[in-house]
């Protein structure tokens, strides 16, 4: 459907640009010195000079507010909004209460934030084959072997110690900080066998036995039909084979559906296949035993010894083989672990993966780029069509571990395709859990275009998901996470092209864990990423930073009294939340100049959209524009009083931003400023004319004048050079409409937008927007197709403005994150309505979390 509608709009995202200042050159000097330019404004309004800053501006105490009549000719039915909810006052004592708690704290907190930020790059710079807490399982699996020199003694003695010194006080072996039922039993069973094997610590036997007497019926209802894996029914099963065959008092009946759910599940393998190729049935060879050809597994090795990097399974193998490379790795193992094993290692791979997602889920990523890169550096010298495992030796690719290998190393500009999905699909690896579902999905949010296979896997693991939400069935995953209900909603309602990044930094500091678990065949920590700094430097930062972004607001309030919008009554008064809108998604100190830039244009904009929506008349219109064409105040005896203030505003407003770029680009761009609301006011004028006409304009037409009229542009370009790089020319012409990239921001804002306001709008009599315009050209569609076929091209849209976000190529990155940041806004401002206007509410508790609420 999106290429149908591509080829009636006759536009072509690459190719097709609208022809915007085609000529213009910022270096480019108006006519007039800036000298000759003020002597004119003060002559004109009869200031007097206080300096250059006060020459440019006109004093509002000289507008004559009962001079003029508001205009009584509108095209429509006046817009009702809702009010404000932030007030100048609630911001101001805002500000004052934290900036009174903030200036006691701040120096302490300035240093706290030094240390924290240089003992997480030691942690960084660290990493080696990676940290994982002990497995009671494997480390029972490596205490049952025995010597090789026919002593009749273990191999390994210290990890029998180990298992008599680590039991637990009720009687089971596992992680004493997490308590899972079946992870409980599992390590349980593990450490008696190995423990009757060697007819040790018989005490620690009868209370293990007593443990998995006591916990079997708790089991069995906490893992209901399909409430376990199947690596853990097979293991499971395996272990109570071995525990009959020793003449241990546990009560088979007690598990039977798990023993059932493991016949039916072995079925399903393919021997053949098995020992053919790696697959993930490597990892749990301990629990396929019967069904395993022991010469032929070993060609399936790893370089390092290992079976998919898990003890337990390659000490299986070493004990039906005697293979010399398995007793390599269980020997270095141990060598540095000392008395026990891990569930999986090494963990180099996922360890980097997940502390790089760790900091920037926390918001503190900025403070560790280079650390970033070498640890994505490092994940993407083992990049290889199969994706990554836990660890970089491992054959068979993991779901979760590529997932996010994939979105990260994309997001940070390297070259890696998703071919790697396709090595997933075919090892039946899409049914993993859903922890593994989401990775999958927010992976394939990251899809270019004509990436047939991300969105395949978008489908599939947005399917999946859903499902898992409605069946509300357990999860040991879910017993494990407990936010992860909660995320899995999230990611399903805000994709990333709608999510605000800097509101999942707060959920995720809010459900941050010293204590994290992760589960693979037992329950495991990873303690370089389960750190209670990382969690106080998040802290430390985001309230920093709110206390930046509330001075920003008193300050932008200020700007809007002073302006005498405040006056106005028949406009919107959004600056707090246009500021959040900004700050949310370009939280950083060093933006703080552009987002008040951001929130002035954005402020400027609303107010005229509905100056000229209805309020003021064709003519009025007209006028308007003209004046803002001349830039001069020859016309400002025409207008009424709310005209002048707007007028006014937008006149001064513009001439002090361009007064600031000049400072922070070293040229005048303040010529590139007014031609930017020129080109808006114009398109501004045409739709005003089509609905004093009442004509509704051809699809094309309404599309390349409406992407102007949308008034992103004014934003962006008013707020982008202070971004705090320099802004050459050769920049600024592949940041305009010339370019995709703008093209894409304002077409996909300008689709949702008439996706959400049209009802409203035609109800108030006016005739152009996107729907109408389509319709008229295809009378025999419903307007509920014409939507349908909306969203599709607008999400091919999106697409094409991820690749453009993300592509390599001369434009500085902090120029492409405020494209594409302001795309990310517009899709949440009219993702379910129109965000500034009738729903404004819906983003208070937002706005409330973001803006005023610190976290403790």
């Amino acid at each position: 459907m999106a290429e149908i509608l591509s080829s009636s709009l006759g536009l072509s995202h690459t190719t097709q640009h609208f022809q915007w200042r085609t000529s213009y050159n910022t270096k480019r000097r108006l006519v007039h010195s800036n000298k000759r330019r003020l002597h004119f404004i003060r002559a004109k309004i009869g200031v007097t000079s206080f300096g250059f800053e006060g020459e440019l501006q006109i004093r509002y105490g000289d507008i004559d507010h009962k001079a003029f009549a508001p205009s009584t000719t509108q095209s429509c039915k006046p817009k009702a909004y809702p009010s404000t909810m932030w007030g100048g006052d609630f911001i101001c004592s805002v500000v004052a209460k934290n900036a009174e708690a903030t200036d006691k704290t701040i120096g302490n907190d300035d240093k706290r934030i030094e240390v924290l930020v240089r003992e997480i790059k030691e942690k960084f710079n660290s990493m080696e084959d990676g940290e994982i807490s002990p497995s009671a399982y494997d480390t029972a699996w490596l205490a049952r072997l025995p010597a090789i020199d026919g002593s009749h003694e273990p191999l390994f003695p210290q990890t029998l110690n180990w298992i008599i010194d680590n039991q637990l006080r009720d009687g089971s072996w596992g992680q004493q900080d997490g308590f899972l039922v079946s992870d409980r039993i599992l390590n349980t069973l593990a450490c008696v066998i190995s423990l009757t094997i060697w007819n040790a610590g018989k005490i620690h036997v009868q209370r293990g036995l007593d443990f998995i007497r006591r916990q079997a019926k708790g089991m069995m209802e906490e893992t209901p039909a399909n409430g376990t894996s199947k690596v853990f029914e097979m293991v499971f099963h395996a272990l109570l084979n071995e525990s009959k065959s020793l003449g241990l008092d546990v009560d088979q009946d007690d598990f039977k559906q798990i023993s059932e759910r493991r016949e039916a599940n072995i079925k399903t393998i393919s021997v053949e296949r098995l020992h053919l190729v790696p697959t993930r049935v490597l990892y749990y060879l301990e629990g396929v035993q019967d069904i395993v050809d022991w010469k032929v597994i070993l060609n399936l090795q790893s370089k390092d010894g290992c079976f998919l990097g898990s003890p337990s399974s390659t000490a299986c193998v070493f004990l039906h083989t005697g293979d010399k490379k398995c007793l390599e790795f269980l020997t270095t193992l141990l060598s540095k672990f000392k008395d026990h094993a891990p569930c999986v290692y090494p963990v180099d791979i996922c360890e980097r993966l997940r502390a790089v997602d760790n900091v920037e889920r926390l918001g503190i990523d900025r403070y560790f780029q280079t650390e970033i890169k070498q640890a994505l550096d490092y994940v993407f010298r083992y990049w290889d069509k199969r994706g990554v495992g836990f660890g970089r030796e491992s054959l068979v690719p993991d779901i979760d571990c590529t997932a996010t290998g994939l979105r990260l190393l994309r997001l940070h500009g390297y070259n890696v395709l998703p071919d790697v999905l396709e090595n997933i699909k075919a090892d039946e690896l899409y049914g993993g859990g859903p922890s593994h579902m989401l990775s999958l999905y927010k992976c394939s949010q990251i899809n270019f275009p004509e990436e047939t296979l991300m969105r395949e896997a978008s489908a599939m693991a947005k399917a999946y998901l859903s499902e898992w939400m409605q069946s509300n069935s357990f999860s040991r995953e879910l017993a494990v996470r407990k936010d992860l209900r909660e995320e899995i909603e999230h990611a399903l309602n805000c994709p990333w092209y709608t999510n605000f990044p800097r509101l999942m930094v707060r959920n995720h500091i809010e459900h941050f864990s010293s204590n994290q678990f992760w589960m693979e065949k037992t329950l495991y920590q990873m303690p370089n990423l389960s750190d209670e700094r990382y969690l106080e430097l998040a802290k430390l930062d985001f309230n920093r930073a709110q206390a930046l972004h509330q001075m920003e607001i008193k300050e932008i309030s200020g700007w809007y009294k002073k302006c005498g919008f405040s006056e106005l009554k028949f406009t919107r008064h959004r600056q707090v939340e246009i500021h959040f809108s900004a700050a949310v998604v370009m939280f950083e100190p060093e933006y703080s100049a552009c987002r008040i830039a951001y929130t002035k244009a954005a402020s400027l904009l609303i107010i005229l959209d509905d100056l000229f929506d209805a309020h003021v008349s064709f003519d009025q219109v007209k006028l308007f524009t003209e004046a803002v064409k001349r830039w001069d105040l020859s016309l400002l005896d025409h207008f009424t009083t709310d005209m002048k203030i707007c007028y006014v505003g937008l006149y001064n407003t513009v001439n002090e931003l361009g007064q600031e770029a000049l400072k922070a680009q070293g040229r005048d761009v303040l010529p590139y400023l007014r031609s930017v609301w020129e080109d808006l006011l114009s398109s501004t004028t045409k739709e005003a004319k089509w609905a004093h006409v009442k004509c509704v304009p051809p699809l094309r037409e309404y599309v390349e004048n409406a992407k102007v009229s949308i008034g992103l542009a004014s934003i962006i370009l008013n707020s982008i050079f202070f971004t705090g790089e320099p802004l050459p020319d050769e920049f600024l012409s592949q940041l305009d409409f010339r370019a995709p990239f703008l093209h894409l921001v304002c077409l996909t804002a300008r689709l949702m937008n008439d996706a959400r306001t049209f009802t409203l709008e035609r109800d108030r009599g006016e005739l152009v927007s996107f729907i109408q315009c389509y319709k008229h050209e295809h009378p025999e569609l419903t307007e509920e197709e014409i939507l349908s076929r909306l969203y599709d091209f607008n999400q091919k849209s999106l697409t094409e403005l991820t690749y453009e976000f993300l592509k390599p190529g001369m434009i500085p990155k902090c120029y492409r994150k405020l494209l594409f940041d302001t795309a990310r806004v517009s899709q949440f401002v009219f993702k379910s309505n129109d965000g500034f206007g009738v729903s404004v509410h819906e983003m208070q508790d937002n706005i409330t979390k973001f803006l005023v609420e610190p976290v403790v």
